[in-house]
């Protein structure tokens, strides 16, 4: 039977979780159950949402925590570094080179990846061109120079290596009926 021929109206057709029809529709002890349970989700729901804001405002300010905190004793030795006037060049030098090479390592456990370019043909995806130059004994279009390094973050780029590029000679285009043709 429908709940038209029952002679039910739509608010005692409908079925509350927990709670049996009346036939004279809800009770005022049910009503004010349910106003209570209603206002307790909404009470629930607020506190989950300014609770769900203060996390995200937290992973903001300190999301680079363990970044930061590898990156620190590189700081310390470049001080130390600084800090030494009277030391010879070379053992400066050396020094900080094995500081680059240790903060360069650490940040390889962030996923930190180096293009390299020098010597490989330009890459438009990987490299930015800075220059074009001729150049005999190389072919157009291979880097020849590194002007910045550009870098891999977990395989997806977050910045180019800025290069020089062997420009194509003129004598590159002889061998290519198709160079000097204009459509």
């Amino acid at each position: 039977m429908e709940d038209k021929e029952k002679g039910l109206s739509p608010e005692e057709a409908v079925p509350v979780a927990g709670a049996e029809p009346a036939a004279g529709g809800p009770g005022p002890d049910e009503t004010a159950e349910l106003k209570s349970r209603l206002a307790y989700l909404a009470a629930e729901f607020d506190n989950f949402r300014k609770r769900t804001a203060r996390e995200r405002e937290a992973q903001a300010a300190y999301g680079n925590e363990q970044l930061l905190r590898a990156v620190l004793p590189f700081l310390d030795n470049l001080e130390r570094a600084m800090g030494q006037t009277g030391a010879d060049p070379s053992a400066l030098l050396s020094g900080v080179r094995m500081t680059y090479d240790q903060f360069l390592g650490e940040l390889r456990k962030f996923g930190l990846e180096q293009v390299s370019a020098e010597g490989r043909e330009f890459d438009p995806a990987l490299h930015e061109a800075i220059a074009s130059v001729p150049w005999k004994g190389a072919p157009g279009g291979t880097v020849l120079a590194e002007a910045r390094k550009g870098y891999l973050l977990n395989g997806r780029l977050l910045r180019p290596a800025q290069v020089t590029v062997v420009a194509a000679s003129p004598d590159d285009d002889a061998g290519d009926p198709s160079a000097g043709a204009e459509n």
